[in-house]
Parts: C-alpha cells; structure tokens; sequence
C-alpha cells in the first residue's frame, strides 16, 4: 500500500482570461465522479481523463486519484492524492492541451517530500511545515521535558505551516536558542527528535 501524496495544482492563463481555464474546468470536472461504462463503478482515476483525451498511457505512471476540482476567477485548483510523489508529467499533458501554465504545492511526510512550485506565492505560500507531533510520544528526559515541555505542547498537537521564515523565528523564539537558518534550526530540534521541513522548488 502506498503513501499517499497530496496535491493542489493551480492551473491558470498566462494572459490572465479565463477562457481556456473555463473548458479546461468543463472538460476536467467530469472525472471527479466518472462511471466507468465497462464496469459501472464510480471512479476518480485520473486516468479516465488521459484515455478520454487518447493519451497513450502505456508508459505513463497514472496512479492519481481527483479529490476536488474548483473553478476560482483566475485558475482552476484540483486537488489530487497520489501514490508516493507528485504527477507533474501528467500536470503537464493537462496544461499543455489547454495552453494552460500551472504551479503546485506536494506533501508527503512520510517520503518526506514537500514541494511547491509557486515561486511568487500567488496560489500557494507556504515554505515550511512542521508536522504533528504528540510530546508525550518523543520520550525526552525529565531535565528537557522540565525545561522545554510546556514550549513543545505549545508548538505540538497539529502540522503547523509557515508562509515564511520570519513565521519560523517567531515561533522558536522562546526557546532561547539562536539559529540563523534551517539546518542551524533542525540541529537544535534534533535534541527534542522533531524537525522543520522547507518546500522546494521542484
């Protein structure tokens, strides 16, 4: 069984219209619930819509499922799950049917991928995470439990996301001990087994 990736693509018009986004989102919406003729099964495979669009598949790994498709005024998010990492091969044959461009943003902690692609931060601004973590869980000693406990229950309890560094800063603040960067960061969070992640690029 995989672990599952989770995906928002932004796909828009570089232009800034909206007719080929508003086609585009008719064409894709239909395969959020499509009934497989064969089968009569419900399926949100992504695949339906590359063979609908005679897209040789063969050689294509396909293994994405469509969880939501919106229509905003100037792109069209999908929300995607996919099996270990992003599909950005398929993102492409989307785009490119429709002279659309596209940027994403991926997560899959447990692959410890974090991408997002939106350079400008016009979709999708965050830059770092923090996963969820249950303090009690990290088996730290009584000194470090004495002094850093209450701060780590403040921080665990829920993935926290970060628009930027200075978000990173703040939230660290109170524990007293400089960084000037994320790996000067995470040897710091190494003593309390926990880490920040940073999205790249691609």
């Amino acid at each position: 069984m995989p672990n599952w990736c989770n995906n928002s693509i932004a796909f828009f018009q570089e232009d800034g219209g909206n007719a080929l986004l508003d086609a585009f989102y008719t064409d894709i919406q239909k395969y959020q619930n499509y009934i497989d003729p064969e089968t009569g099964n419900a399926s949100s495979w992504i695949g339906h819509w590359l063979e609908s669009n005679r897209v040789d598949i063969k050689n294509l790994y396909t293994r994405g499922f469509l969880s939501n498709i919106e229509l905003n005024d100037t792109h069209v998010r999908i929300d995607m799950e996919t099996a270990w990492a992003p599909l950005p091969e398929i993102w492409d044959l989307m785009a490119e049917k429709y002279e659309l461009s596209y940027v994403y943003i991926a997560e899959e902690c447990g692959c410890e991928v974090y991408v997002n692609t939106d350079a400008d931060g016009k979709f999708f601004t965050t830059r770092y995470v923090l996963n969820y973590f249950d303090v009690d869980d990290l088996e730290l000693d009584d000194r470090t439990m004495a002094e850093y406990g209450e701060r780590l229950r403040g921080l665990g309890g829920e993935t926290t996301y970060f628009d930027s560094w200075k978000e990173v800063e703040v939230a660290f603040e109170d524990f007293g001990f400089t960084f000037t960067d994320i790996d000067g960061l995470n040897k710091r969070l190494d003593a309390f087994r926990i880490r920040v992640y940073e999205y790249s690029s691609e």
